[in-house]
């Protein structure tokens, strides 16, 4: 049964939805759902992202909540401050006693700083991957290099090809041909974080441009 809360949706194809004065967008993500918000932005400037959400309904009743409760916080402001505010590990004082005769003494052992939950419930593989992404983002000075990889290997966000994306973009000269803009959106790659991109359509098919017409 509709109720008050039930927000009027336009069929976008590719299952995704909008609403229709086009600030709500709710697209289909690992048999969930999430509501991206025009009107505000993440911590890189990324329109922000709610969600997941169990069915099409709990996302449409986010929407009506958004607009009840706006301006909403940043999802990353909390974990930026976070961030932060943790105190560095430090390594333990290398041990002054002599080794064993007989037996080289080994090196001295460093206890691990403790990891955030989320990383340790990851599988293995996918582990390797969030640990050297956040070192990669740390190394680029990006803030808050742990919630980004969170969202982005948990929810699902691309959020690190997005940024990667944006420095390509900020990287071309003032004077860059809308073809060398169109290239570098349809196939690309940041070596220094480790992520690719491509252009496709709906249904995730790569979308090859032919731009050698281009005019002079």
């Amino acid at each position: 049964m509709a109720t008050d809360k039930d927000e009027a949706l336009k069929r976008l194809g590719g299952g995704r939805w909008q609403t229709r004065d086009e600030r709500f967008t709710i697209e289909p993500q690992s048999g969930t759902w999430v509501v991206v918000d025009a009107e505000q932005s993440d911590d890189l400037g990324l329109p922000l992202v709610r969600g997941p959400f169990g069915s099409l309904r709990d996302a449409k009743e986010a929407i009506a909540t958004a607009r009840e409760t706006e301006p909403a916080a940043s999802p990353l402001t909390a974990r930026v401050e976070e961030f932060r505010s943790r105190p560095r590990a430090t390594p333990p004082a290398a041990s002054t006693k002599p080794g064993k005769p007989g037996k080289a003494a080994g090196p001295a052992k460093t206890a691990d700083a403790t990891e955030p939950r989320w990383l340790t419930t990851l599988e293995p593989d996918e582990r390797r991957r969030a640990r050297r992404l956040i070192s990669r983002l740390a190394d680029a000075d990006v803030p808050d290099p742990e919630g980004i990889v969170r969202r982005d290997i948990v929810g699902k966000v691309p959020v690190v090809a997005a940024h990667a994306i944006s420095r390509a973009i900020l990287a071309l000269e003032p004077d860059a041909s809308p073809a060398t803009v169109a290239r570098l959106l349809t196939d690309g790659r940041d070596k220094d974080l480790g992520v690719r991109w491509r252009l496709v359509d709906d249904d995730g098919r790569p979308i090859s441009l032919n731009l050698d017409s281009e005019k002079a």
